[in-house]
C-alpha cells in the first residue's frame, strides 16, 4: 500500500520547482514553495532591462519538438498557442573563409548530409563520424569519439557546445548520443524548434504561476534555506530567512535547486563542483537593420559568437562554456561580438542599445566523471528527493531536462 504524503514542500520556483508544483497538484498533492529570491523562473526568467528598454529573456534556451516533456507541461499549463515551430534550415557563417551554409533537419536528414554534403570543402566520408554515436561508452568524450573528423570544428564543436554548454574536450559523448537519438536520427518531425513568440517569461513563467495560484498553492519569496534539521537520517525541520518549518513524518521535502546549493546545505554530499558559465549579449537594433538578418537562428564558426537569436525586437547572442569571459570587461565583449556580427551581414551597421548578461555557474560541466557523480548520487534522507536539469544525467541541462525532473519527483513520492 503507498504511503499517503500530507506535504510536499518544494524548495526552489525555477522551472524545475515549479513543474514539480504544476505535477503536485495534477495528482492532488498538497505543497507548498520557498524561493529564495523576489521572483520566480531562475535561468528561464525574462525581465524589462532599463539599459537596453526593452523586455529580454536571461538567456536563449533551445527546445525541440522531441523534447515531450516540456510539451506536456506547456499542455498543462495551456500555454503552446504562445510559442511558434522554427524549420532547423541552420545557416552556418566561418569568420575565417567567409563561407556561408546551411544545414537542413527537417527534412530526409540522411539525404540532406551524406547526399548534398553541406558543409565546404567535405565529402561522403566526413559525415560518417555521425554513426559513431549509435554506440557510446560511458566514459567517452565528444572530442574522444570525433575530435579527428573533418566536420569537428564546422559541425561537432558548435553542436556539442549548443546542446551541453561543455567544451567538446570534456563533453560526455553519451549524453549527446542520447539528443542525437531523439532528434537528427528521428529526422524532420522531432527537430523542429519551439521558440516563444514574445519570451520565455510570457511563455512558461507566467502561464505556471497563474496555474498555481488557480490552485492557491503558496509561494514563499525571499526566503533562502538556511539550514536543514535532520534526525534519525529523516529531515526535521527547514530554517528559512524569516520562518522556521517543521517537517511532519507524512510530509515530504524535494529540493529543486542547483548542485551548488546542495552542496551548501549537505557539504558531505559528492556532486559536481565545476561548473561554465553562459554569457548572453542583447543588441537593440532599429526596424530596418532587423531586416537584414533572413535565419531566425545562426551558428558561428571561429568566432566568440556562437549563436546568433533573431527575436522580436533584438537580436541576442549567446556563447556557452564561457567562464573566460568572466573577468572581461562587457563593452568589450560588446564590440568584438558586433563585429563579427557585421561581417556575417556582409555590412557595418550600428547597434542602438546593448546589454550583456553573464550567467555565471550556469550548468554544471557535464562530463563523463561529472555525470558518474550524478549518477551515484543518492537521495541521503528517507523523506527528500533532489529535482533540478542537474538530476538527468542522461540529458544535457536544459529546459526538458528541468520539467522531467519535476514529474519524476513526485512519480517518486
Amino acid at each position: 500500500m503507498k504511503k499517503i504524503i500530507n506535504k510536499v514542500h518544494i524548495i526552489g520556483a525555477g522551472l524545475a520547482g515549479l513543474s514539480t508544483t504544476v505535477n503536485a497538484i495534477k495528482k492532488n498533492i498538497d505543497c507548498e514553495i520557498y524561493e529564495s529570491s523576489k521572483i520566480a523562473g531562475g535561468r528561464c526568467r525574462s525581465f524589462f532591462d532599463k539599459k537596453i528598454n526593452l523586455e529580454i529573456d536571461n538567456g536563449n534556451h533551445l527546445v525541440f519538438s522531441a523534447n515531450k516533456n516540456f510539451l506536456d507541461f506547456c499542455e498543462s499549463i495551456g500555454t503552446l498557442k504562445t510559442f511558434k515551430l522554427i524549420s532547423t534550415n541552420l545557416i552556418f557563417f566561418d569568420l575565417n573563409s567567409s563561407n556561408k551554409w546551411e544545414i537542413s533537419f527537417d527534412k530526409n536528414i540522411f539525404k540532406e548530409i551524406f547526399y548534398k554534403c553541406p558543409i565546404p570543402q567535405t565529402i561522403f566520408f566526413d559525415y560518417l563520424s555521425f554513426f559513431k554515436f549509435l554506440l557510446v561508452k560511458s566514459k567517452t568524450t565528444v572530442h574522444e569519439l570525433v575530435g579527428k573528423s573533418k566536420i569537428y570544428k564546422t559541425f561537432w564543436e558548435p553542436f556539442t557546445l549548443a546542446v551541453m554548454n561543455t567544451s567538446p574536450n570534456f563533453a560526455s559523448a553519451k549524453v549527446l548520443s542520447n539528443v542525437l537519438k531523439e532528434t537528427i536520427f528521428k529526422g524532420k518531425k522531432n527537430c523542429l524548434i519551439y521558440q516563444p513568440l514574445e519570451n520565455w517569461e510570457k511563455s512558461l513563467i507566467q502561464p505556471a504561476l497563474k496555474f498555481i495560484k488557480k490552485h492557491n498553492v503558496q509561494i514563499n519569496y525571499n526566503e533562502t534555506l538556511k539550514k536543514v534539521f535532520i534526525d534519525q537520517g529523516k529531515i526535521k525541520k527547514l530554517v528559512f530567512t524569516t520562518k522556521e518549518v517543521e517537517i511532519n513524518s507524512d510530509d515530504r521535502v524535494i529540493f529543486a535547486i542547483p548542485p551548488s546549493n546542495i552542496n551548501k546545505l549537505f557539504p558531505d554530499y559528492s556532486l559536481p563542483c565545476d561548473y561554465n558559465t553562459i554569457l548572453n549579449i542583447h543588441y537593440k537594433v532599429s526596424s530596418i537593420n532587423q531586416k537584414l538578418f533572413k535565419n531566425e537562428i545562426s551558428g558561428f564558426i571561429n568566432t566568440v559568437s556562437q549563436w546568433i537569436f533573431v527575436k522580436k525586437d533584438c537580436i541576442s547572442v549567446t556563447v556557452s562554456d564561457a567562464n573566460k569571459f568572466n573577468t572581461i570587461n562587457s563593452n568589450d565583449i560588446t564590440e568584438i561580438v558586433w563585429e563579427e556580427i557585421c561581417a556575417f551581414i556582409g555590412k557595418k551597421i550600428p547597434y542602438l542599445s546593448s546589454q550583456v548578461i553573464k550567467e555565471k555557474k550556469a550548468t554544471y560541466i557535464q562530463s563523463p566523471k561529472n555525470n558518474s557523480l550524478v549518477q551515484k548520487f543518492n537521495n541521503m534522507k528517507k523523506n527528500n528527493i533532489f529535482a533540478g536539469d542537474w538530476t538527468q544525467n542522461n540529458l544535457p541541462c536544459t529546459i526538458e531536462a528541468s520539467i522531467l525532473s519535476g514529474k519524476k519527483a513526485i512519480e517518486l513520492l
